[in-house]
């Protein structure tokens, strides 16, 4: 700040000046990033010696074991799966200060192929469709009256199909996006940049492709959160029937999305020192973005407590016991708090909201909590015996599951991994998008205006 009381502009680089220091960043491997990837990929490293146990010890007949590695894969989709989606729903509306964080958002696309490798071996522990109380409607093909008769592959081979979209779509993305930065960063090596010339055709091609697979990573995305929601979670609780379910798990997507890329701009400007070009703007406007989420995470939780609360029937009341109240009030405790109260509270004030730390702080409060939420559902609704999910309604709350070492180490690998992916990938193109930056700073200039200096900032179309 300056004595005035006025927020002290930094000055614009010329876009010359921050190319050059890009590359040359980019170029750097410090100690730090040796330091993470290596902790990170012993963590994976464990976390796949315990899926290996896990499967060795306790097969995949019985899903109980599974809970908590299921958890992980809600989680991962709902946090590192839905960063790119914060871009790609910016870069729409043509926001100007989501240019810093647009790829770090992309660079989460890569771990949907993680994602993917996860999810393969929970198909086998998911029974078919036919004559369950799913989302198919489906019997084994003899008419039964309301049913769609037999729906081959249901539900593993439609889910399959969506995380695959997903995949190809977010590595799609990334790629086009960051190809032009890759010819420039080969170039500055002496190398040949490829096919990319920067003419105008290929940018036209460029922004169509954004466009295409930016609209398909989002359907895919909300789709496949959907999807996994109810076939692996609400389908598998006798007597759960909730409607928002699937949307309620999409908004805490989204609201994990952002605090995802929120959280990394922040470590990534601390510690990779990257204040030069991001701002405290960068962080004031997305704030506004996860308080309305937050509060769209109250209303999507409290529409589905307040039906089964004022239902009280016996099966509504084994479902509050088993998701809420019962064995894992705990956890659902932690994502309350971690994902409204905490969080809410922190955006409140502008004051907070217009800093760095306070929104970052918010945004860590949300990934913890998203992991509790995740937690109480899949732990919960995969520790129903097999045998039960056929049945009206709980016949008993089962036991509480507790994680053991193999659980943990799978959970710990499993985000760790993840981070291993995006530090992988933060190799192969600049964290930092040159092409959408160096537009924007030519879009970008500070004039003086009375006894202060504002940002003036032009329209890119």
């Amino acid at each position: 700040m300056h004595r005035n009381g006025h927020r002290h502009i930094p000055p614009v680089a010329t876009v010359h000046e921050f190319t050059e220091d890009m590359v040359s960043r980019h170029a750097a491997t410090g100690p730090r990033y040796r330091r993470a990837m290596l902790i990170l990929g012993a963590l994976f490293l464990l976390g796949v010696a315990g899926f290996v146990a896990r499967a060795l010890q306790d097969g995949f007949d019985d899903r109980l074991p599974w809970g908590y590695f299921a958890a992980t894969v809600a989680y991962l989709m709902t946090t590192a799966g839905t960063a790119p989606l914060i871009v790609i729903g910016m870069r729409a509306v043509k926001a100007h200060w989501h240019r810093p964080l647009a790829r770090i958002g992309e660079l989460y696309g890569a771990s949907t192929v993680l994602i993917l490798a996860m999810f393969i071996p929970l198909l086998f522990l998911i029974p078919s469709a036919v004559n369950r109380r799913t989302l198919y409607f489906q019997s084994d093909g003899t008419g039964v009256p309301g049913t769609l008769g037999r729906i081959p592959g249901a539900p593993q081979v439609y889910d399959l199909v969506l995380l695959a979209a997903l995949v190809a779509a977010g590595v799609g993305l990334l790629w086009v996006s960051s190809r032009a930065d890759r010819a420039v960063v080969r170039d500055h090596k002496g190398q040949s940049p490829g096919n990319w010339r920067g003419l105008l055709r290929q940018w036209k091609v460029h922004k169509v492709g954004l466009g295409l697979l930016g609209a398909t990573y989002f359907l895919a995305a909300i789709g496949f959160i959907s999807l996994y929601s109810i076939d692996f979670s609400m389908a598998l609780v006798p007597g759960w029937r909730d409607a928002i379910y699937p949307a309620f798990q999409s908004i805490s997507g989204l609201q994990g999305g952002l605090a995802t890329v929120l959280v990394t701009m922040y470590l990534l400007r601390k510690y990779g020192h990257f204040e030069q070009y991001i701002h405290m703007e960068h962080f004031w406007a997305p704030s506004k973005i996860l308080l309305a989420l937050c509060l769209l995470w109250f209303y999507f939780g409290w529409s589905t407590l307040i039906i089964y609360w004022y239902g009280r029937q016996p099966v509504e009341r084994d479902v509050l016991q088993l998701l809420m109240f019962g064995p894992y009030e705990w956890f659902f405790y932690g994502a309350f708090l971690l994902c409204f109260v905490a969080p809410f509270t922190t955006l409140l004030w502008n004051s907070v909201r217009k800093s760095t730390t306070g929104p970052a702080l918010a945004a860590a409060f949300i990934l913890v909590g998203n992991l509790f939420d995740k937690l109480r559902l899949y732990a919960g609704s995969w520790s129903v015996p097999n045998e039960q999910i056929n049945f009206h309604g709980l016949e008993g709350v089962p036991l509480v599951h507790y994680p053991d070492l193999l659980d943990v180490l799978m959970v710990v690998g499993g985000i760790s991994g993840a981070l291993f992916l995006f530090l992988w990938m933060a190799r192969r193109t600049p964290v930092i998008s040159l092409w959408e930056m160096s537009e924007g700073l030519r879009l970008r200039v500070v004039r003086p205006f009375l006894r202060t200096r504002l940002t003036v900032i032009g329209k890119s179309e």
